[in-house]
């Protein structure tokens, strides 16, 4: 096995073993993968249209316009007005979605902080060195896609 494979077997088992813990959160505040998606870049800010939120999440124009529609109808999506282009449509996130991502995140936190505690002091600092890594990694992936 090389170590791409060890590496997904490793986080596959992290997850499997994790998402007990996950399911904390109350139930109106579960989420589909994708509008997940979407509301993490609205949170990045930009106020994008449909087209460019489809194309920053890899997805048609069409099912993006859906799931505005859902994650609108929940409340956690808004749209306005273009000041500059009144045929526009913008998105933001709403204070409740905002909300939302904040609690998820306290959740999925907890957990990985409670992992923590089960780590040697010398295995934190080679787990904050990894972590520092995939921090780095993350933001150039970032910069190289968008």
């Amino acid at each position: 096995m090389d170590d791409r494979e060890r590496l997904l077997e490793l986080l596959g088992s992290m997850r499997r073993d994790m998402v007990p813990g996950l399911m904390q959160l109350h139930e109106d505040d579960d989420l589909r993968l994708l509008h997940s998606a979407m509301l993490h870049v609205l949170d990045r800010g930009g106020h994008p249209t449909v087209k460019e939120l489809a194309a920053a999440v890899g997805r048609s124009e069409s099912r993006t316009s859906r799931v505005v529609d859902q994650l609108v109808r929940r409340g956690l999506v808004e749209r306005y007005e273009d000041p500059g282009d009144r045929r526009a449509r913008r998105l933001r996130i709403s204070d409740e979605g905002t909300a939302l991502l904040l609690r998820i995140r306290e959740v999925r936190n907890n957990a990985q902080m409670e992992l923590w505690d089960y780590l040697t002091e010398e295995e934190q600092q080679v787990a904050m060195h990894a972590m520092e890594l995939f921090a780095k990694a993350a933001r150039r992936y970032r910069d190289d896609h968008h």
